[in-house]
């Protein structure tokens, strides 16, 4: 069984490999960004593909979809996690219509496309709102609107003041270590994706690889949660648990983070999706100071102790890719 690693931009590939070296599973890297990926992919005879995709640039990211896409439907070879986990992953807007076809609860969120639609709008909702790039992490792409008057500026720059062509675009992000400025590579143009603002008491980390389950607290640094790097290790309620299973079970998704807002009136709103996420700690969930994970069997979530996240939690996604391509080799 080989696997092939898709390469991204950064150097992310490096823990899929020392997965993959310390599960003693064969594999190629092929560089997906370059001009010849395709003839790679063709030649490389791979029973499937593992990725992590590029999460800075709208571009990049659109990139790898397109990509994945003609491996998973005009090559026939699996991808991990799913082409459509992966779809999903930084696609604010994808992920909008899917928590609303599948009546998951989650923040009301609206997408413009038309300027003079947005700008009515503002004069009817509920300050404050939230204005969001389909793109982007630990809240970089997130900006609090407080009034008509903030909406309107930044629709002119979405839109473009009179002309769409002449649209400048924006984002809420800054870049630079000495002098910070306006990242205008991450801008964004032509729509808006606004959602209510929930006032939360903090939000779960839900996540769900295979057959291994976990869950933790991102307490608040300020308004926001993602992005602290602040965690509460309390016992995860079943009924959050539950959620995670549901949402994998109805995207027949492998690898997911569900990140789910608990309001301060106590209701549950899932925030995020995302098939690859961030991990800053040596085990993803800790239950009365133990490291370990929960596994459902007969109806109930039962914890075994124990390390299971080596390599930002590669191990056992490579573990459950292999599982799934000796299945499919059975068939």
């Amino acid at each position: 069984m080989k696997i092939g690693i898709l390469k991204a931009f950064r150097n992310m590939h490096k823990h899929i490999i020392k997965a993959c070296e310390e599960l003693k599973v064969d594999y190629v890297l092929i560089d997906l960004i370059g001009d010849n990926w395709l003839e790679e992919i063709e030649k490389c005879d791979c029973d499937g593909f593992i990725c992590r995709p590029p999460s800075k640039f709208q571009e990049r990211k659109s990139m790898f979809d397109e990509r994945l896409y003609i491996i998973k439907n005009f090559l026939n070879k699996p991808i991990y996690p799913s082409f459509d986990e992966l779809f999903i992953y930084e696609n604010k807007k994808m992920m909008a219509y899917w928590l609303k076809i599948n009546k998951f609860p989650h923040a009301r969120t609206n997408i413009f496309y038309r300027k003079e639609e947005y700008f009515k709008f503002l004069e009817t909702v509920k300050f404050p709102i939230v204005f969001k790039t389909n793109i982007g992490s630990t809240s970089k792409g997130v900006k609090i609107i407080n009034s008509v008057a903030v909406g309107k500026s930044i629709g002119n720059k979405v839109f473009g003041l009179t002309n769409s062509k002449l649209a400048p675009g924006y984002t809420p992000q800054r870049t630079g270590k000495l002098i910070s400025f306006n990242a205008v590579g991450c801008v964004q143009k032509h729509y808006a994706i606004i959602q209510e603002f929930i006032p939360i008491k903090w939000e779960w980390r839900m996540i769900k690889i295979g057959e291994s389950y976990f869950g933790h607290k991102k307490l608040l640094n300020g308004k926001f949660a993602s992005g602290s790097k602040q965690k509460g290790w309390d016992k995860p309620p079943k009924e959050l648990l539950l959620m995670v299973k549901d949402i994998c079970d109805k995207g027949n998704f492998y690898s997911m983070d569900a990140d789910i807002f608990e309001a301060e009136d106590g209701k549950l709103y899932v925030n995020e999706l995302q098939s690859i996420f961030g991990q800053s700690t040596e085990s993803l969930m800790y239950i009365d100071g133990k490291a370990g994970r929960y596994i459902l069997k007969d109806g109930e979530f039962i914890f075994e102790e124990g390390l299971y996240n080596q390599n930002i939690s590669f191990n056992l996604r490579v573990k459950h890719f292999i599982s799934i391509l000796e299945d499919l080799e059975k068939r």
